[in-house]
């Protein structure tokens, strides 16, 4: 009996847990209908970010309005405590992140976690919901 309750708590855990369909997104409505323009940050510098992102927006160097923009792939857990949710559920390699900037004010956020190598429509996609949020 205690092996079928451990049993279905993974798996409940297994399906309940994180999907790489959904992004974390936190925005402030107000500052955000004012943004005419935005400067690109890369950082770590990330040749492919830059050429996929000034192909989406023709971006300001003098604007103070500043869009950071990171991601990482291949990323790797090897503690033992995740095995379960490795084993039975999603468990991310990689991430994308856009934080835009009204100075020191962070007024727009955009998080999503990638069980793959980040692609140009990970970014677009990323890039669009920023869009929307400013129209």
């Amino acid at each position: 009996m205690k092996k079928i309750f451990v049993l279905t708590l993974l798996l409940l855990a297994a399906f309940s847990g994180c999907s790489d369909n959904d992004a974390t997104i936190t925005k402030s409505e107000k500052d955000l209908h004012n943004v005419k323009c935005m400067r690109l940050v890369i950082f770590p510098p990330n040749k492919f970010l830059e050429t996929t992102m000034n192909k989406l927006y023709n971006f300001d160097k003098n604007c103070s309005y500043r869009l950071e923009i990171s991601q990482k792939s291949g990323i790797v857990c090897n503690s033992n405590q995740n095995a379960a949710r490795k084993t039975l559920s999603y468990f991310p390699s990689g991430f994308i992140r856009l934080d835009l900037y009204k100075g020191y004010k962070n007024i727009y956020s955009y998080y999503r976690d990638l069980t793959h190598k980040t692609t140009k429509e990970d970014v677009k996609e990323a890039f669009e919901s920023l869009k929307e949020s400013i129209n």
